[in-house]
């Protein structure tokens, strides 16, 4: 009879220890899963190509694109710039951004025509704009964008993405002083692989000498070619001033140089990143805007004071009129355009 209540009395500290304890596990919170790892997200690098040197006015701005992208991405995205043609002349550029060995490269317009995009001409027809400041009114309007729209239709693997303009392409020369059409003639000038440049020059009475880039400074010390023409800050910063010390203003053109992206690479980038891309851009456009006025003034300054001759031309409409011809080859299809343009406030 002990036995069974000794029995009966343990049964029961049992049944009471299991209740007790399920009831205190049911006031318990249940424990927080653990946090599942973050993902760090890709990096991605971009490669700029540029022909310029690191002193010109191009390469500053778009390191000043690099910085502003580096800046919005939080170092996620870094654009890595190569200039002074380490990666190739212009030609070999445009094929690695094609293949997307490249990300992005600034090129002129008449090259793109060359690639099929003749619309493109039109931004190098002479005196077509009739400042830096109407050039920038129109490459930020509808115009500029529309262009832009040619080359992602041009079946070519790249894509438009913005612009910079500088101050006008003028002439200069190794030995002769040039202030008149007739002073040209005979004169082996160098331009860039484009047909737009050849015309150009032959407009003038002169001879166009297709050289790269790359090899213009010895062209000219070694009397190659007798003259080249240049924006100010090409001419000062690559110091052709030193070869060829004769820089005459006549502002025959003021193409903007066109921004391009590998269609590849930009295919490959997201809505958002695109649109930081597109936004640090657009900052480094008011960047070099701002920069290529202050460095013109320098360049002039520092010209005079290595002794060059800068010279004005005599009569501005005798040049205007050479290349009148020009419109009627390269605009007869887009005068409408052409006028749009001319009518840019």
């Amino acid at each position: 009879m002990q036995r069974k209540n000794v029995f009966k009395m343990t049964s029961l500290l049992l049944i009471l220890t299991l209740v007790f304890s399920l009831v205190g596990c049911a006031g318990q919170k249940p424990a927080a899963p653990e946090a599942a790892p973050e993902v760090p997200q890709e990096k991605i690098i971009l490669k700029f190509g540029e022909l310029n040197p690191d002193t010109h006015v191009m390469t500053i701005a778009i390191r000043e694109f690099a910085r502003v992208v580096k800046e919005k991405s939080e170092g996620r995205i870094e654009v890595e710039v190569f200039p002074s043609g380490q990666l190739g002349d212009q030609q070999t550029m445009i094929q690695s951004l094609q293949m997307g060995a490249l990300d992005i490269y600034r090129t002129n317009p008449s090259f793109l025509a060359d690639l099929g995009m003749k619309q493109m001409n039109v931004y190098h027809l002479p005196y077509l704009f009739r400042d830096v400041d109407h050039c920038w009114d129109v490459l930020n309007g509808p115009i500029g964008e529309e262009f832009l729209k040619l080359v992602d239709n041009s079946g070519t693997k790249m894509t438009g993405f913005g612009y910079y303009a500088e101050s006008p392409r003028n002439f200069f020369f190794t030995k002769k002083e040039v202030t008149k059409i007739s002073d040209m003639k005979g004169l082996k000038i160098r331009v860039p692989e484009s047909q737009m440049y050849l015309d150009v020059v032959q407009a003038f009475g002169a001879s166009p000498t297709p050289i790269a880039y790359s090899e213009l400074y010895s062209a000219l010390q070694t009397g190659v070619v007798d003259g080249a023409e240049n924006p100010l800050t090409g001419y000062h910063t690559n110091k052709f001033f030193e070869v060829a010390p004769n820089y005459t203003i006549d502002g025959h053109e003021l193409a903007p140089s066109v921004i391009i992206f590998s269609e590849l690479t930009w295919n490959k980038l997201s809505a958002e990143d695109q649109k930081l891309l597109s936004d640090a851009f657009r900052e480094s456009e008011k960047f070099m805007r701002n920069l290529s006025s202050q460095k013109d003034e320098e360049a002039i300054a520092d010209m005079k004071a290595a002794g060059v001759k800068i010279l004005e031309v005599e009569n501005q409409q005798e040049w205007v009129d050479a290349v009148k011809p020009l419109y009627e080859k390269y605009g007869k299809e887009y005068l409408s355009v052409i006028e749009r343009i001319q009518n840019t406030k």
